[in-house]
């Protein structure tokens, strides 16, 4: 069978998985078990693994969990794997079972049976006081908070605590891998783009845009997008999360597209405005658009070390303020599995970090909205601007969409 995921070393894994039982011991005063959950297989089909329990094992098989475990001896890490049933293999294809290979595959201490994991938790929380760790946040909540819920009323006697605010120091950070991947979506996006901008003086909706940019995005593995694309002609693109995709292009009008495609599960996220004709001829778009592109070189020149997202917020908004326009948004936020991944914002910008940098302004009165947004990799002396290939000045843009 083929087996998919993983797509950092072994290494990788076992190194991040010591590392989050130990901050999650100095974040507790004890050895905490940290439980993590991969999403069921109707999720599977429809989005992709949790970015949570990828980050720790990698496993892209349905219903599995993870068990880091500092109070055993002998499984300080235990996959936990649905055997399945044999009569669906016809139907859904062969699983990895609980076995040597499974536990092998993964770099695991220990492998188990799915139908043991309520039992092993139970045991690993009550050697560590009737204590369990899992990942939960109100904010852009997603799969691991909906499992977090669940083990909180199914479990008794036992206090279930929230490890995510400790474990989000680990994926602030990006090595050389997770820095790889996140090039080649940047790459698989470019791609998309150069191929659909030419194209958009001869399209009709914001549907075929959005389905043209897919198709480009997903056709080189198949894998999923950092989010759904959103693509908003004239007044739409000033709604900021713009979710319907479903109207006709207005001629001239500016169109907003901000959209990523991922590799190895790492997100890219980019928001380009262009003209719907491809001609930055209208005054008071052009106008706006060279304030917006002013702030974001802003962005790009000061995101540096040492430097908080609310110092470069001050910088980069500054004209936008100054010129009579609302700040409807932050400047950055970190982008890895999640295009929104989790982070601790007290802490200033470091080495390794990747951040977006997308100052915007939103005027639905009359008529359009402007973002620019790229991905910046903040460096020892400063920031790489990891988009910098997707043309964003008037000159290039028209280019870009001449072919």
């Amino acid at each position: 069978m083929d087996i998919r995921g993983l797509a950092m070393p072994l290494s990788t894994y076992r190194t991040r998985r010591t590392g989050a039982a130990k901050r999650v011991e100095r974040a507790f005063d004890r050895r905490v078990p940290l439980l993590l959950i991969g999403c069921d297989e109707h999720t599977l089909r429809r989005e992709r693994q949790d970015p949570w329990f990828d980050y720790y094992c990698g496993c892209a098989e349905p219903e599995a969990a993870l068990l880091i475990d500092p109070t055993s001896r002998s499984a300080r890490d235990t996959l936990f794997l649905d055997a399945g049933d044999p009569a669906r293999i016809i139907w859904d294809g062969a699983r990895l079972g609980p076995d040597e290979r499974g536990r092998r595959v993964h770099g695991v201490h220990a492998i188990a049976d799915k139908l043991e994991l309520e039992k092993r938790v139970i045991a690993a929380a009550k050697r560590a006081g009737n204590r369990l760790a899992m990942c939960t946040r109100e904010r852009e909540p997603g799969f691991q908070s909906s499992a977090f819920a669940a083990w909180k009323k199914k479990l008794r006697g036992i206090t279930l605590v929230n490890a995510e605010p400790a474990l989000v120091h680990q994926r602030m950070y990006k090595d050389a891998y997770e820095i790889a991947a996140h090039r080649r979506a940047i790459a698989i996006t470019w791609a998309g783009l150069k191929q659909v901008l030419p194209r958009i003086p001869k399209l009709r909706s914001e549907a075929e845009v959005a389905a043209e940019l897919i198709c480009h995005y997903k056709k080189d593995s198949y894998g999923p997008l950092a989010f759904p694309p959103i693509v908003g002609s004239a007044v739409h693109g000033a709604t900021l999360h713009y979710p319907h995709n479903d109207r006709p292009l207005v001629k001239k009008a500016p169109l907003l597209i901000d959209s990523g495609a991922t590799a190895s599960g790492y997100c890219a996220d980019v928001t380009r405005t262009v003209p719907q004709h491809g001609r930055f001829d209208d005054r008071r778009f052009r106008e706006v658009y060279e304030l917006v592109l002013h702030c974001n070189t802003l962005g790009r020149k000061h995101a540096r070390p040492g430097i908080t997202r609310e110092e470069l917020n001050a910088i980069a908004w500054k004209p936008i303020i100054d010129a009579g326009f609302i700040r409807h948004h932050g400047l950055s936020h970190h982008i890895g599995l999640d295009v929104h991944d989790p982070a601790d914002y007290t802490v200033p910008f470091a080495p390794g970090m990747i951040i977006s940098n997308e100052p915007g302004v939103y005027l639905p009165d009359e008529g359009f909205g402007i973002r620019i947004e790229d991905d910046l990799l903040i460096t020892r002396n400063g920031c790489e601007d990891m988009t910098r290939g997707i043309p964003k000045d008037v000159r290039g843009l028209e280019a870009a969409m001449r072919g």
